[in-house]
């Protein structure tokens, strides 16, 4: 199935990315528990249906969108966040390629971002963007 193939493709480069920067990405179902004060990342994929565009069911059209949530402890200044915003905007560019086991994709929106949602110690600023990508049956 390659809405997995995506994933793994974007997770391998966002993966790469924090441990240079350094900041802790939570990815779904993986166990991750945050540390008092911490920022982190919180990554989802968000799958949309596939379809079959190409004679004979030759190859299937996946798409979807990612998002990537920055996690900051109440208090800390919002600039912190908006930076992390502008720095994965630069490593996920519109047009960039998602290359993973037979899946070859593109990112096809830029990295947008959300509304920020507020809690009692935290908030979070959701982030996201578009791919889509064709892989054989």
């Amino acid at each position: 199935m390659s809405h997995a193939r995506a994933r793994q493709a974007i997770e391998i480069k966002l993966a790469a990315w924090a441990v240079a920067r350094p900041i802790r990405v939570a990815n779904f179902g993986q166990e991750f528990e945050a540390e008092p004060g911490e920022t982190y990342l919180r990554a989802f994929q968000l799958p949309a249906s596939t379809l079959c565009r190409y004679l004979a069911g030759e190859a299937y059209e996946y798409s979807g969108i990612y998002q990537v949530s920055i996690v900051c402890p109440t208090g800390q200044a919002l600039g912190i966040a908006e930076a992390l915003i502008a720095a994965l905007s630069e490593l996920f560019p519109v047009d960039s390629e998602l290359i993973r086991s037979g899946f070859e994709g593109l990112i096809t929106e830029p990295v947008e971002q959300g509304p920020t949602i507020t809690e009692s110690a935290t908030y979070t600023i959701p982030a996201s963007f578009t791919y889509r990508g064709v892989a054989d049956r």
